[in-house]
């Protein structure tokens, strides 16, 4: 076998490897989340040239809190910051992530029987598998109106299928987001031979589930069913 083919065969096996590993850590340091998500030391990391908190103001949400995470594996130390942004008349936050010249943003709403659900522009938010009534859908690139509206469209299908609606939060977001991490962690962790399938789980569900809405998912697993 030449050069040329051993490296085509090495590269992707070399990738995956990478993938597994980075996963396998991030899944183990964020099964202890108080340890990351931290009071910003350096408030010009949340400089927002996206223009998402004038949007945010302007739609009702006020600022809610502020955080460094330091979660990424692999960053060198590099903090990501989190903003969270609240409307009390829709009972929804808003997400803003950032880190260096890299930004994403997504809504969340807490439901009645535990249900949840998160409209994200990111397609890494789908690396994991969720819990239970936990639900992600993801548009890539959409904009923060577009966006707001999967997420509301996705949010009356709820009641109508589940017959949820939003709840107020019942603690302060940085207790929510430890405890939703916590549990997606367990979650994970509780899959069998997880520490294999998350590079599958990383290469596969970004692709195959990213711009499809929860309708759409839901209603393929019950015609799979």
């Amino acid at each position: 076998m030449s050069g040329w083919l051993y490296l085509i065969v090495l590269l992707p096996v070399a990738y995956w490897l990478l993938v597994t590993v980075v996963g396998v850590l991030s899944v183990r340091k964020m099964s202890h989340p108080e340890k990351l998500l931290l009071s910003v030391q350096d408030a010009e990391r949340l400089n927002d040239p996206q223009g998402i908190s004038d949007w945010a103001r302007s739609q009702g949400f006020g600022l809610d809190s502020q955080f460094d995470f330091d979660g990424l594996v692999g960053a060198g130390g590099v903090k990501m910051a989190v903003e969270g942004w609240y409307s009390p008349a829709k009972r929804l936050f808003l997400m803003h992530y950032h880190v260096q010249d890299k930004f994403y943003y997504e809504f969340i709403t807490g439901l009645e029987g535990e249900y949840s659900l998160t409209t994200s522009r990111s397609a890494d938010s789908l690396a994991l598998p969720f819990p239970p009534r936990v639900f992600m859908q993801v548009f890539e690139n959409a904009s923060l109106d577009a966006l707001l509206q999967e997420h509301e469209k996705a949010l009356v299908y709820f009641e109508q299928r589940f017959g949820v609606k939003p709840l107020e939060p019942d603690r302060p977001l940085r207790d929510l987001i430890l405890h939703s991490l916590k549990a997606q962690m367990t979650y994970v962790q509780s899959q069998s031979l997880w520490q294999l399938k998350v590079g599958w789980w990383y290469l596969t569900r970004r692709r195959n589930l990213r711009n499809r809405s929860v309708v759409e998912q839901i209603e393929s697993l019950d015609r799979d069913q």
